[in-house]
């Protein structure tokens, strides 16, 4: 059970069940002190952690019910059986949730291989939580308990529990090193397991070079969603690539995936908030590879650059020339910064959408204009008979997040049933404030 509070007079309760083996038949039910069963919540899709799956159901209730030590039932219905949990409020006890560890593997040294002809491993576990955990070595995937020792915990306390560390050493003769054999260091632990696999290398220059490459929010992304994906992108001539997490500045972990392929490629997705991104908050992408001796990382920060400014948009006219039966509008962003933009058309206050049969629509990449701003261009293409149909408005909508937002809109409106003589209305206007909007318009009669 894990607990939070809510705003006003609401709170929020959290159960959290682990390790259901098939997580499509996993459901949870709330009932109150009455067995009366509870709507008022939220069932979270089922989530893989290491080789279990974990499953999360959040009930929230009135601050009075709570203060009133109401007895809530969470029941939790599996394949494998079931369970039922009663909650009293203001009577429960959080236990905290499990820490994943720094986890580290360190290899032999050449000096000490030249003095003793021995070589020695360390596998460390750094900063986990609960206490149980299981660590194991395996020689070319066969597990091995000859020359392991093994050494206590280090405790500290955290900010919600208490934090552990553990050591196992492995001693082989140099021969067992170098002979090419794999040895792997095996982490079991509630909050996910762990293994780090290493093999001699002569001492030759590593010649595995990592590329990474940082998809950002498209802005569509930015614009409409409250949550924006960052993937980072890891590639590698050479195949063996095992693992990749995404950091925060300060190493805390945000996400980690495991890749047993060992290919040429790794991938890993998060989702910030459009605050983080646009405050330029950093975070860390790191990989494991066979062939390297520790991990790459590297760090994405969105660059804030020059001071913000607002889109100027102009909506041009289509060309006289229609042999091919149709046309097109144009719509220039010009000098704006930050890059991301959102272009999008409306007909007669209708949004034109991908799936449009009559309308069809893109935007180029942004263009950097000088060393300070960008411009991009919108093209919206139809049918001349279409064009040609008196009191049609077709209007180009640029949103661009600077200081309150500004949404930026260019109309044009036809009239007239021949091109030469078309009469183009242009509205230009600009939001300033969510409170206060300067227009300018333009009639240009042909």
């Amino acid at each position: 059970m894990q607990c939070g509070s809510g705003a006003g007079d609401m709170l929020d309760s959290r159960l959290y069940c682990h390790r259901a083996l098939t997580p499509a038949s996993l459901t949870f039910k709330w009932k109150d002190t009455d067995e009366s069963a509870l709507t008022d919540f939220v069932q979270y899709p089922v989530v893989q952690t290491g080789e279990k799956y974990m499953g999360v159901s959040q009930l929230i209730v009135k601050r009075s019910d709570w203060d009133e030590k109401k007895t809530f039932k969470c029941a939790v219905e599996h394949s494998a059986g079931s369970k039922e949990v009663k909650i009293e409020g203001n009577h429960i006890t959080c236990a905290p949730q499990p820490v994943f560890p720094s986890f580290y593997v360190m290899t032999p040294s050449k000096e000490e291989m030249q003095d003793n002809q021995t070589a020695s491993f360390a596998c460390l576990a750094r900063d986990f939580s609960p206490k149980d955990h299981d660590i194991t070595w395996l020689k070319n995937n066969k597990p091995i308990a000859k020359g392991v020792t093994n050494f206590c915990q280090d405790e500290k306390k955290g900010e919600q529990n208490t934090l552990y560390s553990a050591t196992s050493f492995l001693s082989v003769g140099e021969t067992e090193w170098t002979d090419g054999s794999e040895y792997t260091c095996r982490f079991l632990h509630t909050s996910g397991n762990q293994t780090k696999t290493v093999k001699y290398s002569s001492g030759a220059v590593c010649d595995t070079h990592v590329e990474f490459q940082f998809i950002e929010p498209t802005p569509e992304n930015l614009f409409l969603d409250k949550k924006v994906p960052l993937e980072c992108r890891v590639t590698s001539k050479q195949a063996g690539f095992q693992t990749i997490k995404w950091m925060t500045e300060d190493k805390k972990l945000l996400y980690q995936e495991y890749d047993e392929r060992e290919g040429r490629s790794i991938t890993a997705k998060i989702l910030i908030s459009y605050e983080e991104w646009r405050n330029g908050t950093t975070f860390i992408c790191s990989v494991e590879h066979k062939d390297l001796p520790s991990p790459e990382e590297e760090s994405y920060r969105r660059q804030n650059g020059e001071m913000e400014k607002r889109p100027s948009v102009f909506l041009l006219a289509p060309t006289e020339e229609t042999s091919s039966g149709m046309v097109t509008l144009t719509c220039y962003v010009k000098d704006f910064y930050p890059k991301a933009v959102l272009v999008a058309w409306l007909v007669n206050d209708e949004l034109v959408t991908m799936d449009s049969t009559k309308y069809q629509y893109n935007t180029t990449s942004a263009i950097e204009t000088g060393r300070t701003y960008y411009s991009v261009y919108g093209q919206l293409t139809m049918g001349r008979d279409d064009w040609m149909v008196d009191g049609e408005v077709y209007s180009c909508v640029v949103v661009s997040r600077v200081g309150t937002d500004c949404p930026c809109s260019n109309t044009m409106e036809t009239t007239g049933t021949a091109m030469g003589k078309t009469a183009f209305t242009f509205i230009i206007l600009f939001l300033i404030t969510l409170l206060y909007g300067v227009g300018a318009t333009a009639i240009k009669v042909k």
